[in-house]
C-alpha cells in the first residue's frame, strides 16, 4: 500500500498528571498560540470523581502552523516523566527570539544545554520545562 502524504500531519500528544490547561496555557502565552479545550471529564458515563470532572479529556494548542495536543492522564493513573528518548524542537529565524523562548520555557525546569552557537555553526538550546516534557531550540 501506497500512503499519500499529501494530507498527513504528526501531531505531538502530551499527557499530564492534572496540570494540562496550565500547561497548554503556559506554551501558549510563550509561543503566541491559542489554546481550546474540547472535553473534559465531565461526561457522567466516565465516572471520574467530582474533583476530576473539570481536568482536560483532549485539549489543543496551536501556533502558526503547528499544533500540539494534550490530555490529564485518567484518575488514578500517573503520566509518565519524559524518559529524555523524545524532545519537541522548535526552530526560530533569529537567535534572539530562540533566546527569548528557551529563557520562557526553562522556567522552573531543568536546562541540559544553554542556548548557545554551536561547533557546527547553528544556536541550540534543550531543557526539560516545568512539566516534564523536553524541549530543543534552535536557530
Amino acid at each position: 500500500m501506497k500512503m499519500d502524504n499529501t494530507n498527513t500531519k504528526l501531531i505531538p500528544y502530551l499527557y499530564f498528571g492534572g496540570n494540562c490547561e496550565e500547561a497548554l496555557n503556559f506554551y501558549a502565552s510563550i509561543l503566541d498560540g491559542k489554546v481550546n479545550i474540547v472535553s473534559r471529564y465531565d461526561n457522567p458515563q466516565m465516572n471520574t470523581p467530582l474533583e476530576y470532572k473539570n481536568k482536560v479529556l483532549h485539549g489543543q494548542l496551536h501556533f502558526g502552523q503547528i499544533a500540539i495536543y494534550g490530555s490529564d492522564v485518567f484518575p488514578g493513573q500517573q503520566a509518565e516523566q519524559s524518559s529524555g528518548d523524545v524532545g519537541l524542537s522548535l526552530s526560530f529565524d533569529s537567535p534572539e527570539i530562540g533566546q527569548q523562548v528557551f529563557d520562557l520555557l526553562a522556567e522552573g525546569g531543568k536546562i541540559g544545554l544553554p542556548f548557545t552557537k554551536q561547533f557546527w555553526g547553528g544556536w541550540h538550546g534543550n531543557l526539560t520545562d516545568k512539566y516534564g516534557i523536553r524541549w530543543m531550540v534552535n536557530h
